[in-house]
């Protein structure tokens, strides 16, 4: 009997054990997905044309940002019309490889976007940064994020909207 109870002990730990190190380990949750997919996809030259929407830091608004109204109300939009092959694709899918969301609770004020379409011209997903880029959404669930999407982002681009 003791044997049995160690054994069904260890194997309701062992899930357990195994998120003791989250913060290395993709989750599931549906954003990470989408994120997973978005990388794949420009992986596998599915992805061709992106727009990158931006609301300066330093513009104050009476309400935060959402993902909707920052690409109504944006101040600034640069669009690449095929990513496939050009300047930016390789870093841009090791970034969006190395890009850990976590489900967040509230919307973050967001002041970055990229918009992702398909060969097709059809929109395949949405992610949106705040200004400093630790939070924001995938389409348009508010998210955290970890990993180097917002520093290639910013490091490309926020020269061209100064």
């Amino acid at each position: 009997m003791t044997k049995s109870i160690r054994i069904c002990v260890l194997l309701l730990l062992a899930p357990i054990a195994g998120c003791t190190h989250g913060d290395k380990v993709k989750g599931t949750s549906p954003a990470q997905s989408r994120v997973d997919v978005l990388a794949a996809k420009l992986e596998g030259n599915e992805i061709g044309r992106i727009e990158i929407f931006e609301i300066p830091p330093e513009v104050l608004t009476r309400i935060a940002i959402t993902p909707e109204a920052l690409e109504k109300q944006f101040d600034y939009k640069l669009t690449i019309r095929d990513i496939r092959g050009g300047a930016y694709q390789a870093k841009l899918i090791e970034a969006m490889k190395s890009t850990v969301v976590q489900p967040r609770s509230d919307m973050a004020d967001i002041r970055w976007g990229i918009v992702f379409y398909g060969i097709d011209e059809t929109r395949v997903a949405g992610v949106y940064f705040d200004k400093w880029g630790g939070n924001g959404a995938v389409d348009s669930t508010p998210v955290s994020f970890k990993g180097d999407l917002f520093k290639w982002l910013d490091g490309n681009f926020s020269d061209c909207f100064r």
